[in-house]
């Protein structure tokens, strides 16, 4: 049996007044928590359980980030925020939802909002360059 919060809710059978936009293959929800200066923090899911972007098929793809699009202009008008921030992650160490989903939070100039992390290391030029050759062989063959 699958254990996953948001399958029902895409399949349509529970918390449909929590749902603020469905598509064929997509809906929208407010997360539970949110940040006093960050209202309207949604996230963007397929309606079928997908456990990682990568794993996602191109068409849903397509339509999961279009819906994203869509949302990032909603923010703006709804909850007065001039920006948004999108997020997704993907498979990470400690993760408990393995269902796909991208978080779009509003932003404001005087929100504090930082993803910080004090251990990050400015990388050289040359390591970067490197970063990109082998991204690029990865995604390309070449």
């Amino acid at each position: 049996m699958n254990s996953c919060p948001f399958c029902p809710i895409g399949a349509g059978d529970v918390e449909g007044e929590l749902v603020a936009h469905r598509t064929a293959n997509v809906f929208v929800l407010p997360v539970p928590w949110q940040r006093a200066k960050n209202l309207g923090h949604c996230l963007v899911l397929p309606a079928a359980h997908v456990t990682s972007l990568h794993a996602a098929p191109r068409g849903l793809l397509a339509e999961l980030f279009d819906v994203v699009a869509q949302v990032t202009a909603a923010v703006r008008e709804v909850f007065g925020a001039p920006g948004s921030m999108v997020l997704q992650n993907d498979d990470i160490p400690g993760q408990t939802l393995s269902h796909l989903h991208v978080h779009v939070i509003p932003r404001s100039p005087d929100d504090g909002f930082i993803l910080a992390d004090p251990g990050k290391l400015e990388i050289p030029f040359e390591a970067r360059a490197q970063q990109a050759a082998r991204l690029r062989e990865a995604l390309t063959g070449r």
